[in-house]
């Protein structure tokens, strides 16, 4: 009985090497899929594509843009002074200081 499992699973694994080679062997490579952008890093995106200043007029692009609250933007507005990324001015203008924003 043993044998003719062996016998069996011989057989089998011997015509393995018939199988033809996989769809994918042929196809190129997938696409690396881009990465994920913090919400800090949408807002400040969002800002510098607005001419680096966001102001009362255009608060709400910066919005859209940057897919948030108006209260996640002021946390974050916060956060980026805090870390010296952005300066508000007394009018309530906020610039981002970023490569292109000087």
């Amino acid at each position: 009985m043993m044998r003719i499992a062996v016998l069996s699973l011989a057989l089998t694994l011997s015509g393995c090497g018939m199988i033809p080679p996989r769809m994918s062997d042929h196809r190129a490579a997938p696409t690396p899929m881009p990465a994920t952008l913090t919400p800090k890093e949408r807002l400040v995106a969002a800002i510098a594509a607005n001419g680096c200043l966001l102001t009362g007029a255009n608060v709400g692009t910066i919005l859209t843009q940057a897919q948030m609250s108006s209260d996640e933007m002021k946390a974050l507005t916060l956060e980026l002074a805090a870390e010296g990324r952005a300066e508000v001015s007394a009018a309530g203008t906020i610039r981002v200081l970023t490569d292109t924003c000087i």
